[in-house]
């Protein structure tokens, strides 16, 4: 009886499982779903055994591509029909009214898309969606509204009918509470602001209710970084105006009492840590108030030595101890347990142009090295250096199981590296004149330097190319070629044209990272033609035909730290070169030039204030005659207020253009700060002392010369914005001390682009 109940179970089961082979496959009820894409979903092969579990997980799986709506299959004796219902698909988007907003902005905020499945609750969503974004925006009264309209082949067209209404501004922003700042000071800390027609770069000066959430935590942010600890926001409400276009916003604070500082001490789980000279690093003191922003900067400063000592990870904790009936918080440095690192590898990444080896030569470290976080920032520097990258990023990664080792990734956001730039101006000169010039500054992403720049007016065209290997013979040299054309046709104002033809070769190396020297050796053809028959004697001098050689050096000298958030610079830099013309040409001469720039950055690195001094001195030898393109000219970017060459001897029968000078003394002040306008836009002022000397040119025969050796200055101000086609730098100067016959100029304009 036994063996008889086990043999009825076993039949009865195998019927549920019975497999048998496949004899054909019909599909039915597909309109716009191609028969084969259907097969393709699934897995099953004429021939192949088959049973009812696999059949149900087919069912399954074409319930899961999103295409069906019903699906089942028939076996009758082996061939398999799929009877399919599709889904409704959409066939378009689109939308109406509006006016404010991009179409493709409003489709990435969406689920239902074209060729997608048609799904009533998307669009509900998308309608929810639609009016968030608008209310983001300030439009808090755009309403929307979803059509659907049904075509053939069970297809729908959907449109989102927008009506946008009016731009609700905040117009005014209130804080009750508020003892120990003005409400302009926590105006300046929210991100939220009021309106006002002419600030038309501002971009939150609409309502946004999850902005104002955000405010509230920039508002507590602010006064516990300020000392007050117990600070809290009662409450904040928003009000419209009758007219529902404009909103108040109030928020009700309670400051709490402010603490001052009372003991500052570190401790460490670190073993044998010198506490003593961390304790340097701590920006806070006793008895002033409570700043979190130098607790913040005192966690940096120590986690920067520790880094300095090979501590490649340090989790340092601030812990404070207030004490609200005496008003003071003790505060503790709490160093957790680390151990020094060595770098066991460096990962470049997102180079998707520069190679890599022009990345790891500019790295001051290399795997096997021990951990130095100096390292890593003077790596960053001259990574950003280069010109190449937006960004550069240095992340020190653990490696499991082994922590006395470190990997580096190097992460890079590359940029444009070309640059396209165009500049005009006005001189009693040359007229108008047109600038422009081409550079690629990460040739082939080699990091070689190509450029071309050139400057037509009626009167002067010069053309010039330039190529720089800064690795040369895969060594830590620098080689470089230059050609140029000048063309200057001076003959109506000067009494004769020049042209200038050269070639220049130039190599230079590091003796370490902040001392350079490089050398250059030139020649060049120099012709003065269309010589006035009634020039001035003293004009003549230095007039002809000229092969000139020249060799020289620069030693340079830098010490400077840049922040290339606010591009302000920290530091100072030297420089000196020497220059000898002779070498069989026509001309023998020695010029020396040497200049020194300091810069100072402040108020959060985004203020600037630097110094620049440059002289130089030009001495004759073997009885040469120096021409005018050999002196110095003084006037134009370093003299602002007076045009190229705008000061100088002159003739007083054609004053119009200065002979230059055997020596020259210049120099600027100069203050940049930001404007108010947002960083992200990137535009900032600057106001200017100038002042310069230009020595006289020794052509004292000619009584027609006008000469005055005394100091010329001027002031100004400007404006520099990295704008998208570029840097454009406007600037207005007035002259304080000149002469009558100086060639004064009251503005400049120029511009670049990068591509």
């Amino acid at each position: 009886m036994k063996k008889f109940l086990v043999l009825l179970f076993c039949c009865l089961f195998n019927l549920n499982v019975f497999a048998m082979p496949v004899k054909d496959i019909k599909v039915n009820g597909n309109e716009r779903i191609h028969e084969d894409m259907i097969l393709s979903l699934i897995v099953l092969d004429k021939g192949k055994d088959i049973d009812d579990k696999e059949l149900n997980a087919i069912v399954n799986k074409l319930y899961k591509s999103g295409f069906f709506k019903d699906v089942s299959i028939d076996n009758n004796d082996g061939i398999i029909s799929i009877n399919v219902e599709e889904n409704p698909v959409i066939n378009q988007v689109a939308f109406e009214g509006n006016s404010q907003v991009k179409e493709d902005d409003l489709k990435k905020e969406l689920k239902t898309r074209s060729r997608a499945v048609f799904v009533p609750a998307d669009i509900k969503k998308d309608v929810d969606a639609i009016k968030t974004m608008y209310k983001r925006l300030g439009f808090f009264k755009a309403s929307v509204d979803a059509k659907v309209i049904k075509n053939d082949d069970n297809r729908y067209d959907v449109v989102f009918e927008i009506l946008e209404g009016d731009k609700a501004y905040i117009k005014n922003i209130q804080f009750v509470g508020n003892k120990s700042f003005s409400a302009t000071q926590l105006k300046d800390v929210i991100m939220s602001k009021e309106y006002a027609w002419w600030k038309l770069l501002e971009m939150f000066d609409t309502y946004d209710e999850d902005r104002i959430m955000y405010d509230t935590e920039l508002l507590r942010n602010y006064y516990v970084g300020q000392g007050f600890l117990d600070f809290q926001i009662l409450s904040f409400n928003s009000k419209m105006d009758l007219f529902e276009k404009n909103f108040f916003i109030t928020f009700k604070i309670d400051e709490g009492i402010r603490y001052k500082i009372g003991n500052v001490s570190i401790e460490s789980e670190i073993p044998d840590l010198d506490i003593k000279s961390l304790e340097k690093e701590i920006l806070l003191f006793k008895n002033q108030w409570f700043d979190q922003g130098l607790a913040n900067k005192s966690i940096t400063a120590l986690s920067n030595k520790m880094g300095q000592d090979g501590f490649a990870f340090v989790n340092i904790e601030v812990i404070k101890k207030p004490n609200p009936e005496t008003g003071v918080v003790d505060v503790i440095f709490y160093i957790k347990n680390s151990s020094k690192a060595f770098i066991n590898k460096v990962e470049i990444k997102n180079n998707t142009r520069t190679y890599e080896n022009v990345i790891r030569r500019n790295l001051a470290f290399d795997e096997q090295d021990i951990f130095n976080v100096n390292d890593l920032k003077q790596s960053e520097q001259k990574l950003m250096g280069l010109g190449y990258f937006d960004t550069v990023q240095f992340i020190p990664k653990p490696v499991m199981g082994t922590p006395d080792k470190v990997d580096i990734d190097v992460n890079v956001k590359e940029k444009s590296t070309g640059e396209l730039s165009l500049g005009a101006g006005w001189s009693s000169i040359n007229k108008g004149f047109f600038e422009f010039g081409i550079t690629e500054a990460n040739f082939m992403g080699k990091g070689q330097v190509l450029s071309f720049t050139s400057t037509f007016s009626g009167r002067q065209n010069n053309f010039s190319l330039s190529f720089v290997e800064p690795y040369l013979w895969d060594r830590d040299l620098l080689g470089g070629i230059d050609a140029y054309y000048n063309q200057y046709k001076y003959e109506s104002t000067y009494g004769y044209d020049i042209n200038s033809l050269g070639l220049a070769f130039k190599l230079g190396w590091n003796y370490t990272d902040k001392l350079s020297q490089s050398f250059r050796i030139s020649g060049k053809n120099e012709q003065m033609t269309n010589i006035s028959s009634d020039l001035p004697d003293s004009l003549k001098q230095g007039i002809g035909d000229y092969n000139i050689f020249k060799v020289g050096q620069s030693l340079y000298f830098k010490d400077q730290i840049v922040d290339y958030v606010n591009d302000t610079t920290n530091g100072y830099a030297l420089s000196l070169s020497t220059e000898y013309a002779g070498f069989g040409g026509d001309k023998y001469f020695v010029k020396n030039d040497a200049s020194v720039k300091q810069s100072f950055s402040f108020w959060d690195n985004e203020w600037m204030f630097g110094i620049l001094v440059e002289a130089g001195e030009i001495h004759a030898l073997n009885n040469t005659v120096l021409s005018r393109s050999d002196r110095y000219l003084l006037g134009g970017d370093n003299l602002r207020g007076f045009d190229y060459g705008g000061i100088g001897a002159r003739n007083s029968k054609n004053p119009l253009y200065s002979y230059g000078g055997n020596w020259v003394v210049n120099g600027t002040f100069q203050l940049n700060f930001p404007i108010g306008i947002p960083k992200k836009y990137k535009v900032s002022g600057y106001v200017f002392y100038d002042w310069g000397r230009l020595g006289s040119p020794e052509i004292y025969d000619d009584p027609n010369i006008m000469y005055s050796n005394k100091f010329r200055t001027s002031v100004g101000y400007g404006i520099l914005w990295n704008s998208p086609l570029g840097v454009i730098n406007l600037s207005w100067a007035k002259a304080l001390t000149y002469e009558d016959y100086d060639d004064l100029q009251r503005f400049r304009f120029s511009i670049g682009s990068s591509f």
